[in-house]
């Protein structure tokens, strides 16, 4: 059995301006909607990183894997986001990853996108919609784009009571 643990610190989401309002970053809508590395379309996730730097690493993997000019993606905007959470999973320890039969290596090379488009569910989709079945609040998972990094994915369907995912300094975003 996978013991969950708490999670308390701040985050860091890096967005394009027409969707840094603080509804936006908070619903998981945009993944739900699309799937992602994570989860599969139909579930509701907030990818948030350890830091700034991840969060940029992390926004500008998608244009580069489609080989979209960086520019495409400026200007950014950069959220922290406080979290509190009391059920998370954590797949940087290897014990987890052991538990579910998948390495550090097979999680950030895996390409999603292409076996998604094969029809196949990435192992990294099976391992969030588990979770997110199981009822844990979020996964910690290493960055595939910045090495030193990791990520944490928030559930926002499945935040306990006392849980909580705020942006700080809310108040200084452009209305919707």
């Amino acid at each position: 059995m996978l013991t969950p643990q708490a999670f308390s610190g701040t985050t860091y989401r890096s967005c394009t301006p027409s969707y840094a309002t603080e509804t936006d970053l908070v619903t998981g809508e945009g993944s739900k909607l699309h799937g992602a590395r994570w989860n599969p379309k139909g579930i509701d996730v907030v990818y948030a990183a350890d830091s700034p730097e991840t969060a940029m690493a992390e926004s500008l993997a998608h244009y580069r894997y489609f080989s979209i000019p960086v520019q495409s993606a400026m200007p950014r905007v950069f959220v922290a986001i406080a979290l509190k959470l009391k059920c998370v999973v954590d797949l940087r320890e290897s014990k987890v990853r052991q538990r579910l039969h998948v390495s550090n290596d097979t999680m950030i090379t895996i390409d999603w996108r292409n076996e998604v488009k094969a029809g196949v569910l990435p192992v990294t989709q099976a391992i969030g919609q588990a979770a997110f079945a199981a009822g844990v609040e979020g996964i910690i998972v290493p960055s595939a784009a910045q090495s030193d990094g990791f990520n944490m994915l928030v559930f926002p369907a499945s935040l306990k009571k006392g849980s909580k995912i705020q942006v700080l300094n809310a108040d200084s975003l452009g209305s919707p």
